[in-house]
């Protein structure tokens, strides 16, 4: 059990950490935008059967509190951009564009699904992420201590991973949940908690490492 432990649990800042460092660290982590789930790219496609000047509706959302939406019109190739920053409640979400007035709209969102005045967008990851990596390298010293040996992670379409963590003496433990990302990081979602890391992928090779525990796995597509 210690060696899922010191893998996966996000350690409290230690009390001799300054309140400039902790604020660095608030405003760099994933884990504190108020509804992480928002963050990414979203997309409507039009049904068949309703009639609409566009076909595709794209809705990218970040972290920084800005918005990009396009208006996707297949047959012609164009799009419509419109761009701005937006602003979340528990409930509802406001859009303000650069030069036009803001839009407000009820919203609902799970890890893969976001419903805007009932209409249902679906999260899209980028085909490079999906897959089944095993690790060639695990490093760091509390990955050593912990007695690690491998690491398979399996990422899939829908936004849910698991994670089998497997110890020298053979022992495997296995974490099912959630997870997210922006750029170059990436939060793996479960229920004894969250781990944020930063990621790198190289054709079938994934880098991942956390610098405040010294971890770094080097995992190779299956």
């Amino acid at each position: 059990m210690k060696t899922i432990i010191v893998f996966f649990i996000l350690f409290s800042v230690t009390s001799f950490a300054s309140n400039e460092s902790m604020i660095i660290e608030e405003r760099r982590s994933l884990t504190y935008f108020s509804n992480p789930f928002l963050i990414g790219d979203w997309y409507f496609f039009k049904p068949a059967n309703v009639e609409n000047d566009y076909d595709v509706l794209h809705i990218s959302l970040s972290s920084n509190n800005k918005f990009r939406i396009e208006m996707i019109e297949m047959a012609s190739n164009t799009a419509e951009e419109w761009e701005g920053s937006f602003e979340i409640s528990q409930d509802s979400i406001r859009f303000e564009g650069n030069e036009d007035e803001s839009q407000i709209y009820h919203y609902q969102v799970s890890h893969n699904r976001l419903y805007l005045n009932g209409v249902e967008f679906f999260k899209v990851v980028p085909e490079r992420i999906i897959g089944s990596w095993n690790s060639e390298l695990v490093s760091g010293e509390d990955i050593m201590v912990s007695n690690v040996k491998s690491l398979n992670l399996k990422l899939r379409s829908d936004f849910i991973f698991s994670l089998e963590v497997i110890s020298h003496t053979g022992k495997s433990n296995q974490h099912i949940g959630y997870y997210y990302f922006e750029n170059n990081d990436l939060v793996l979602l479960y229920e004894e908690g969250e781990q944020e890391s930063t990621f790198h992928i190289t054709e079938d090779l994934l880098e991942i490492k956390n610098e405040q525990f010294g971890m770094y796995a080097l995992l190779v597509r299956q």
